[in-house]
């Protein structure tokens, strides 16, 4: 509630400085003056009326959606996996709220912007060369997407070094030989680098997509949802596989929506004759690689060494002393060797992203 309430005053704020409006009076509504394009004597134009009744309609399909998992979890889980799915998802999602949430607004705002200027472009007949501004905001998102997806793709080689393999340790911090919850925390760190690339493609479909193309992805969504549920309850039902197995289950519905959204984005670039962004620029330099698979065998050896000490604090103090040293030097070498991707990221929360070069 605070931060809409915050969103909502600085919206209006900027509103009283670029239209010279009272601040009061930014969210009073007013009839169009007629003069003022599509305006038909109401208080909004038909062409911008239109968008919001999709949006609306499309915020409210997501909203019904995304009941999936409760009414799922209602019908087959038990009140533990219930309450252990709450637990992972509540807590898990935390650093994509705090992370890529403002990453993904901001690019929000650049997509928005080329597609704004490309439809400016196709109106007035112009052609989008080498040099022109339109081709430049084209090139640009692309930029965009291929910084976001590198980001995402690093963020997800952690996580799954990382995430999996020390999530059993630190839930048995917090709930002694509780071994589900081990295990849905681990494949829940699976499910975060697919929730962030869903994001910003999601983000980039619905600021250039046309109304025809959103309702469209609408009935996809529709479809993409029924195999989640579907999926669910055999995970549960049939499998036994508990909150884990409704947290699968929701990436087999991410992964629909990736593949939906990357045909949507090359496509989309195909039309305009411009090369979109390539899914191997968005592979992390060979020497991370090699560190984060090193980190890994590292972790599995001394885990191994130190077995017989599991159910002990010493254990667990071992093994997070490991990691944070292993963690340290993963991320040195991505400091290291990602210098581009760094500047870029960067860029994108100043509002100023820089080109996404290859290492």
């Amino acid at each position: 509630m605070a931060y809409a309430v915050a969103i909502v005053a600085m919206y209006a704020w900027h509103m009283s400085q670029v239209l010279d409006y009272p601040v009061w009076m930014c969210y009073v509504p007013r009839k169009l003056a007629c003069g003022d394009g599509d305006a038909n004597g109401g208080y909004i134009g038909s062409t911008i009326g239109g968008l919001a009744v999709t949006f609306v309609g499309q915020s409210l399909l997501k909203h019904l959606l995304t009941q999936g998992d409760s009414m799922v979890m209602a019908r087959f889980a038990t009140a533990d996996e219930m309450g252990i799915f709450a637990f992972v998802s509540n807590y898990g999602s935390i650093p994509a709220r705090v992370i890529f949430l403002p990453l993904e607004e901001a690019s929000r705002a650049v997509f928005s912007k080329t597609a704004a200027a490309v439809a400016s472009s196709q109106d007035s007949d112009k052609r989008m060369s080498a040099d022109g501004g339109v081709w430049a905001e084209v090139r640009y998102a692309s930029h965009v997407l291929s910084t976001l997806g590198k980001l995402q793709v690093l963020f997800g080689m952690i996580l799954a070094v990382f995430g999996t393999l020390y999530s059993p340790v630190l839930a048995s911090l917090a709930r002694q030989g509780d071994t589900a919850v081990g295990q849905a925390l681990a494949t829940y760190c699976l499910y975060l680098p697919l929730m962030g690339l869903n994001g910003f493609l999601e983000a980039f479909v619905h600021s250039v997509a046309s109304k025809s193309q959103l309702l469209r992805s609408n009935v996809w969504m529709v479809g993409f949802t029924a195999v989640y549920m579907l999926a669910a309850v055999q995970a549960l039902w049939r499998f036994g596989a508990g909150s884990a197995g409704i947290i699968v289950a929701n990436m087999l519905n991410m992964a629909l929506r990736i593949f939906y959204c990357k045909t949507f984005v090359s496509s989309w670039f195909a039309r305009l004759d411009i090369a979109g962004p390539r899914v191997a620029a968005l592979l992390p330099h060979s020497a991370v690689i090699v560190t984060c698979l090193g980190s890994a065998a590292v972790i599995v050896a001394a885990s191994a060494v130190l077995d017989h000490l599991r159910d002990s604090i010493t254990f667990q103090l071992s093994m997070l002393m490991l990691g944070g040293v292993l963690g340290v030097v993963v991320l040195g070498s991505i400091w290291l060797y990602e210098q581009p991707l760094v500047r870029s990221v960067r860029g994108l929360r100043a509002g100023k992203l820089q080109h996404l070069k290859a290492c």
